[in-house]
């Protein structure tokens, strides 16, 4: 495990799970792993890396771990991506889920995937689908799941042949899981995503907005958002098409008003519960005379789930239809949007920008996105002269993390190699020395 990727578990088990909570579910982890630890010859080092392994795969799936599925996966997670005998795995993760539901089960942060009526297996099978089906290479699904390789190159695998299938089948084409007992349950899952993705292509974004509004919210919120998904998901897409800035609440008002006709929840309410969510902010605080009117953005969040409904659907009204006008305005483009038409332009369009770029692209995203886009389209050359730009000695903390993965797609060439042992070497940052370390091996 890397140094950033130790670090940014440790940050998402620390936003999970306050204090008290943290330490209750260590010991308890701790105590299950001393009592079997010896009989099977695991080591103290190898048993401390397990254990926040553990920890992290429950932090990152608190709303999940009462769902039956979940068990399994963990089991298995131990087997094949530790080594550990099935036998101390199933022991382990019945008696550390168990502690877990004794700690939290009258938490209502713990308990919001029983609102998913029915089925909540599926549901939690088609959450770590749709996370798969999502992800780019350099995005770093397998530490963001903690749940092991071998599921995510299964659901990864699928995810790729499913926009190449030309007609649903019956799933009996798809890659197989290492659980045999859920290969059912994910045909149906391929078939059903697959009729989905056709009818409207950014269908896995309004599933992703579900799962973040279930990890976000409590019970109580999430309940009063979870019949409106899709309504809350045109919203947020109207936003980001009417306006690259913030917007005072009364135009969002009449938006939320198209998009939401029975008017079971009115725009005071859905601000506050997307504030809640982490998909809006307060951005200003306006007066017009003796009036106030409070301005609101998209979070980076809303951003990403939005892009492609605003890219595809801008591609097609395009009357040249050659996407080449994200880069001849891009002070109108959001940030996440222009990430996602970076990445989905050819290698022909990224040529075309490339003179019409500033020479150092000081945005760490947007830089990284640029070098990711480059590199795919096999113009090596290309992306190391954007890199060579922009990995200066001036780089802020902050670009840490696009740095290792940028940095990890050129890593065999010279001139990168050795900016990065320069880096490592003098930069006064350690987040940064770490990330240039950590691309390098």
């Amino acid at each position: 495990m890397g140094f950033l990727g130790f670090t940014n578990k440790l940050n998402l088990i620390q936003s999970v799970f306050n204090r008290p909570q943290r330490l209750s579910v260590e010991r308890q982890i701790s105590r299950a792993f001393d009592e079997r630890r010896s009989g099977f010859g695991i080591s103290r080092p190898h048993s401390e890396l397990l254990q926040l392994d553990i920890l992290y795969a429950l932090a990152r799936h608190a709303r999940w771990v009462k769902v039956p599925l979940f068990k399994d996966v963990l089991v298995d997670f131990l087997v094949t991506e530790h080594e550990i005998p099935r036998a101390f795995s199933e022991s382990l993760v019945n008696e550390v889920l168990e502690s877990c539901e004794a700690l939290l089960g009258d938490d209502p942060n713990f308990t919001a995937a029983e609102l998913l009526q029915g089925k909540v297996d599926e549901e939690f099978l088609t959450y770590i689908f749709v996370a798969a089906a999502s992800s780019t290479p350099e995005s770093g699904v397998r530490e963001q799941l903690g749940l092991g390789t071998g599921l995510l190159r299964s659901l990864k695998s699928a995810a790729d042949s499913m926009a190449a299938q030309d007609q649903a089948g019956d799933g009996s084409g798809a890659p197989k899981l290492f659980l045999p007992d859920v290969d059912t349950v994910f045909a149906s899952i391929m078939i059903k995503l697959t009729k989905a993705v056709r009818e409207c292509p950014w269908v896995l974004d309004v599933y992703r907005l579900k799962y973040l509004l279930l990890e976000q919210l409590d019970r109580h919120r999430f309940a009063v958002l979870a019949p409106y998904v899709h309504e809350v998901y045109e919203f947020l897409c109207a936003i980001g098409r009417t306006n690259h800035k913030a917007m005072d609440q009364e135009s969002m008002g009449l938006i939320w008003a198209g998009c939401h006709e029975r008017q079971a929840v009115g725009i005071d309410g859905i601000v506050q519960l997307l504030q809640a969510a982490g998909l809006i902010f307060r951005s200003d605080i306006k007066r017009r005379g003796k009036r106030q009117e409070t301005h609101w953005d998209l979070t980076p969040a809303a951003e990403q789930l939005t892009a492609e409904a605003f890219v595809s659907t801008r591609r097609a009204q395009s009357s040249a239809g050659t996407g080449l006008d994200w880069f001849d305005t891009p002070e109108k483009w959001r940030k996440g949007y222009l990430q996602q038409a970076i990445a989905q332009s050819s290698g022909m369009v990224l040529q075309q920008a490339l003179p019409r770029l500033p020479p150092r692209i000081e945005d760490p995203v947007l830089a990284e996105s640029m070098i990711a886009a480059l590199v795919r389209s096999n113009l090596a050359d290309a992306a190391e002269g954007v890199f060579m730009n922009w990995i200066v000695q001036e780089i802020p903390p902050a670009s840490a993390t696009s740095i290792c993965r940028a940095a990890s797609l050129l890593k065999s060439r010279p001139a990168v190699r050795s900016r990065l042992q320069l880096i490592a070497e003098s930069h006064e940052s350690l987040m940064v020395r770490g990330a240039a370390l950590e691309a390098l091996l």
